[in-house]
């Protein structure tokens, strides 16, 4: 299963990373996030580990603009 445009409308914080995406732009999300698995293994690179400053898991579909320690992407 992959995630798609309508279930991930925002574009997540720019500190997520997956190995899926390593090396791309933010600038680039639409491009990668159609390819990401649901259940790929994401990290922060803020902690660089499986949950973020705020001690809550990271998702491609949890690191939205609802959280504290989000970034947003570079325009």
């Amino acid at each position: 299963m992959t995630l798609t445009n309508q279930q991930t409308d925002t574009k997540p914080c720019q500190c997520l990373r997956t190995k899926t995406i390593y090396g791309n732009f933010a600038a680039d999300f639409e491009t990668w996030q159609d390819g990401v698995a649901s259940a790929a293994a994401f990290w922060c690179l803020k902690t660089m580990g499986p949950a973020g400053p705020d001690e809550h898991f990271v998702h491609i579909g949890q690191c939205t603009p609802e959280r504290r320690c989000y970034e947003a992407p570079l325009e």
